[in-house]
């Protein structure tokens, strides 16, 4: 039944490709990658029945619903400049969907399917790179920026073998200990001042001018210790489902923290060890690519700084220890819009203990801003948790 609904459509999705073919690069691109959506889209809701294997049917699901959210994207950014997309795949894309969907019911069933998605996704790989070469219109090449890191990331799950993924990636964003070194020697210092403000004032023989030293030593070392790393605060914006079209917008490029933090932003998503990929430049913000995009009606945009980098010293996101409740926060689309947050909450997780709520749900728009802090581990070369900063958006309009 589905396949025949494809077909029906596929008229007039061939003639509003037909209609925008002469439009330029970039709109040929957004109507060739919305096709391919769709055919993903399709051949994920096949899979979720007949595949044979559970990974078939786990990354089925996961395929329909990150490429809902790409060809949302996609529908978002031509409403903006007056287009029309296609409605269906296109007729050899459909043709090829009933080759795999004849194989139904069959041991040849989940090869047959892996190979088409492994096709497609290389066809969808080619039109990113193109666009990203070529393209011209800041929106449409921020959304193929944005969807290739998604792709690759699906490319390692419908490998020669299936692979089901992590759909809660460890967020690693520090690797050189500076700032868990400089909390040490905090604490150190800080110690070494109330154990000398005690010994002073406790003994009897002590010259007035001695008291005032240990008084002094015990609000010194008082001071150090209320300085150092932050702790829980405020109520964490709820979390909860969403539908992947929700969380549909055009992808961030910027964000600041006036006076703290002014950062390009890239897009990014799991690698094969199960772990956020963050930029390797300490100087550069990732986004978690396949989850919500700034100004989406709902889910987190999740973006996560280096706190220190072992060759750079401090990172991006060193500036979030001292973030009180209550700052603002700018994030800049790929469109020129830009998007007022406020935070609301702060929160230390253990890394391997990140709610999964963050990537993948929230009924409400919010933002969740992730480093690294606590201990540091020398020979793993890793702190010990995370800091997540939630923030929502202001009640301002954003600005075009």
């Amino acid at each position: 039944m589905l396949l025949l609904v494809l077909v029906g459509a596929g008229v007039l999705g061939t003639a509003q490709a037909a209609r925008a073919a002469q439009a330029g690069p970039d709109v040929n691109y957004l109507i060739a990658v919305h096709e391919s959506d769709l055919a993903i889209v399709a051949a994920g809701k096949a899979a979720k029945t007949d595949g044979r294997s559970s990974c078939v049917r786990k990354v089925g699901a996961r395929l329909e619903s990150d490429h809902r959210r790409l060809a949302e994207q996609s529908r978002v950014v031509a409403e903006q400049l007056g287009l029309s997309l296609p409605t269906s795949p296109s007729a050899e894309q459909r043709r090829s969907l009933n080759a795999v969907a004849a194989k139904a019911g069959t041991s040849g069933y989940d090869a047959a399917w892996l190979a088409w998605q492994r096709r497609e996704h290389r066809h969808v790989l080619s039109l990113i790179n193109s666009e990203l070469a070529a393209g011209s219109q800041p929106e449409i090449k921020s959304l193929a920026a944005g969807a290739r890191p998604v792709i690759r990331m699906h490319q390692s799950m419908i490998g020669s073998t299936c692979q089901i993924g992590t759909e809660s990636p460890s967020v690693p964003t520090g690797d050189g200990g500076q700032l868990a070194d400089a909390e040490r020697r905090r604490t150190q210092a800080a110690l070494v001042f109330v154990g000398l403000g005690l010994v002073l004032l406790a003994s009897k023989h002590t010259s007035a001018r001695w008291r005032a030293i240990g008084v002094a030593g015990l609000v010194l070392g008082a001071a150090l210790l209320s300085g150092g790393q932050p702790g829980d605060a405020g109520d964490v914006p709820e979390g909860g489902l969403s539908a992947p079209e929700r969380e549909a917008a055009v992808p961030p490029i910027r964000l600041a923290l006036p006076g703290l933090v002014d950062a390009p932003v890239v897009p990014v998503a799991a690698n094969r060890e199960g772990a956020l990929d963050v930029p390797k430049s300490p100087t550069t913000v990732g986004w978690w690519a396949a989850g919500a995009a700034p100004g989406s009606a709902g889910g987190t945009v999740l973006l996560a700084g280096h706190v220190d980098s072992a060759r750079s010293g401090r990172g991006v996101f060193a500036a979030l220890w001292g973030v009180p409740l209550g700052a603002r926060v700018t994030v800049t689309a790929g469109d020129g819009t830009v998007y007022r947050y406020r935070i609301v909450a702060r929160r230390i997780y253990r890394q391997d203990a990140l709610p999964a709520n963050l990537f993948r749900a929230a009924a409400k728009p919010r933002l969740a801003l992730i480093t690294c802090i606590r201990s540091y581990d020398r020979s793993a070369r890793r702190y010990s948790h995370n800091l997540v900063l939630y923030a929502v958006p202001t009640a301002q309009k954003p600005e075009p």
